[in-house]
């Protein structure tokens, strides 16, 4: 567990014992895919750290719908920023649900604190982290402002596809809705989109996998 500790950024600086002291004041917990880890709106009472799989972040709303700012991997890291208001009184302002079986580790506000007090040189780390999701949702709020649903979901398309000899593949396993959700629009019109896409031989679906057969255009 040291080894993932001191590969995680937030952690990074520490020594091998001080490494040992976080290790010691931290909860592992299993959470099985499907379940969610915390619902926005809840207070948050502590830091939570991902160490394997990944989790989905979305917003909901009342009627249902969903929109999903992404997937985080092992090594994200949710809850510590509250610590920079000064009133303790943030509460989580998305949910996060284990996209597959995840393994977090959960230390308490009151126990992250004291690491910060013995340990400053993780401030720095915090406010990089801080900058990176200042730079992310701004990127998701101007695709949302300036692009049509076809840019938004070339975006999704090529942040996810890996490169083989028949293409670039995408095996996430996201269906239409799930594509929906994440770039904010309805099932119907990205279920429009994909059949353009594939009458214009551009990609090839099938098996809950996508295969980018040739550059998609820059519009449609």
């Amino acid at each position: 567990m040291r080894s993932i500790l001191a590969s995680i950024e937030l952690f990074s600086s520490l020594s091998t014992e001080e490494l040992a002291q976080v290790e010691a004041i931290a909860i592992r917990r299993n959470i099985a895919k499907g379940v969610l880890l915390f619902n926005e709106g809840e207070p948050i009472e502590h830091l939570y750290v991902l160490i394997e799989g990944s989790l989905k972040l979305f917003h909901g709303n009342d009627s249902g719908r969903e929109f999903v700012y992404g997937l985080a991997e092992p090594g994200a890291a949710f809850g510590d920023l509250a610590l920079f208001d000064p009133d303790k009184k943030e509460v989580r302002q998305v949910s996060a649900e284990a996209d597959e079986d995840c393994v977090v580790l959960a230390i308490s506000n009151a126990n992250f604190a004291q690491l910060l007090v013995a340990y400053p040189q993780m401030k720095d780390a915090m406010l990089r982290r801080a900058v990176e999701v200042i730079k992310h949702l701004t990127t998701v709020v101007s695709d949302l402002a300036l692009k049509d649903v076809y840019g938004r979901v070339r975006n999704v398309f090529e942040s996810l596809a890996v490169k083989t000899d028949e293409g670039w593949l995408i095996d996430d396993q996201l269906t239409q809705q799930d594509l929906a959700d994440r770039v904010g629009a309805s099932r119907e019109m990205i279920a429009k989109v994909m059949k353009e896409l594939v009458s214009g031989g551009y990609v090839q679906t099938g098996r809950r996998k996508i295969l980018i057969l040739k550059k998609l255009p820059e519009r449609f």
